[in-house]
């Protein structure tokens, strides 16, 4: 699907449908019904042990939107505008707020290609080129120097290069095998998580230089997002059996479902509104804030750590534990919705969030 179609998709209001449906209503926003079907194998979605969960009030009445010739389930929400310092898109570690690591006379050094080494294999990991775009991006932001944009578009072309075009758009790949929430994957392979900070790169590359080819580059990686699979070529999101939208770490059939990287892929498509705010980037973001309100209590076990995905492959720890709990946050910073609030503060009480940050 080109992105005018799914524009006219959405703008159309194209399969409005009356009532609610759907076992988990919502506070004062509107939920999107679904009547479609999935391709993909479905996952045994664990129910978390319920202590005390907090529950969203009722709904109003509900609105569809058609992707890639599915239904997909969408709320309103209040979005709101965060500046740049407050965007949840993390360019360090998860735990560190945004800094310039690099002195000017270090940046020759840099790689423009990141790659990582995995049980002897070397390869390329989009994830941390596309942070490195971010990196820089942020020291010419703060020091104003020219060399750390040179070197951001250095590596961002280099970067687009290594793309995979599908139907001219890119995916960026992982060339080195790697496991995931108990799958293994194989190169070439590719992740809505790294899609999702490819995205934000490029977004800030159009926001520090005003280039439109920059800006033409993040309007074809949003596009990857509308393209579903499970299929043969490469995918990165793709919507259940209830017409939730995920977008996955790991892309497998059966689906893993790993929060951290649904959430990373998410925080792309926030910051592609925050500069597009067409209907269209609403309506994924949205839907993505959706899947996550409605299957937060699946990853929840109480008084214990979360679940790291919902296939269950891998059983998380503490850090990824509190990596969810500052991703709760960060959604409810996106959103106002006290929801997302009263989860974080649930999940803190199952496992400190202190406890993942030792």
């Amino acid at each position: 699907m080109n992105r005018r179609t799914f524009v006219a998709l959405v703008s159309s209001g194209l399969g409005g449908i009356a009532g609610c449906v759907g076992s988990r209503p919502v506070g004062s926003r509107q939920t999107v019904t679904s009547n479609s079907t999935s391709t993909a194998t479905p996952t045994n979605t664990p129910t978390a042990m319920q202590t005390e969960t907090p529950t969203p009030t009722e709904t109003a009445e509900p609105e569809s939107f058609t992707l890639d010739g599915r239904r997909v389930e969408r709320t309103r929400y209040d979005l709101r505008r965060l500046p740049y310092e407050k965007r949840p898109q993390f360019i360090l570690e998860r735990r560190e707020p945004p800094r310039c690591a690099y002195n000017v006379d270090e940046l020759d050094g840099i790689d423009n290609l990141q790659m990582a080494t995995i049980d002897g294999v070397t390869g390329h990991m989009p994830i941390r080129t596309s942070r490195m775009i971010m990196r820089l991006l942020h020291c010419y932001r703060a020091i104003d120097r020219g060399p750390y944009l040179d070197k951001a578009e250095e590596i961002a072309d280099a970067f687009l290069d290594s793309a995979t075009m599908v139907d001219g758009l890119p995916y960026f790949a992982y060339t080195l095998p790697k496991g995931g929430s108990g799958e293994d994957f194989e190169p070439p392979w590719y992740s809505g998580m790294s899609q999702g900070t490819s995205l934000s790169a490029f977004l800030r590359l159009y926001e520090e230089t005003g280039d439109e080819e920059y800006l033409a580059v993040a309007d074809d990686i949003f596009e990857t997002f509308t393209r579903l699979g499970p299929r043969e070529d490469p995918w990165t999101v793709m919507v259940d059996d209830d017409g939730y939208y995920w977008i996955e770490e790991y892309p497998h059939d059966p689906p893993t479902h790993v929060l951290n990287g649904f959430n990373v892929g998410l925080w792309g498509l926030y910051e592609y509104w925050l500069l597009r705010d067409t209907a269209e980037s609403r309506a994924l973001l949205e839907a993505a804030i959706t899947t996550i309100e409605h299957y937060i209590e699946a990853f929840r076990v109480s008084g214990e750590v979360s679940w790291y995905g919902l296939n269950r492959g891998y059983r998380g720890n503490e850090y990824y534990h509190a990596v969810h709990i500052r991703q709760l946050r960060e959604l409810h910073n996106i959103t106002g919705d006290p929801y997302f609030a009263e989860m974080e503060a649930a999940f803190d009480a199952d496992s400190p969030e202190s406890e993942g940050m030792k």
